[in-house]
């Protein structure tokens, strides 16, 4: 079960940096003033990665174990 929540976190942690990629190629392509769409698109970039990295390190820290139950603790 551990193993199929992991597959089902990497694939909705691979659509955010898709998604991701989305929105910078369009802040970089279609803004206006490039200088503009160069900084939003550093920011954008800078506060997704690091909130990327919060989610992941705070999901890998769960404790399964004890989250996720076994046919083992309902046994007579």
């Amino acid at each position: 079960m551990q193993t199929l929540l992991g597959l089902f976190y990497s694939l909705i942690f691979l659509c955010y940096v898709f998604a991701a990629v989305f929105v910078l190629f369009h802040l970089l392509r279609y803004s206006l003033n490039k200088r503009n769409g160069l900084i939003g698109a550093l920011i954008f970039a800078t506060v997704s990665a690091l909130l990327l990295f919060i989610n992941a390190f705070l999901f890998f820290s769960l404790p399964f174990e004890e989250l996720l139950i076994t046919s083992n603790t309902f046994a007579l």
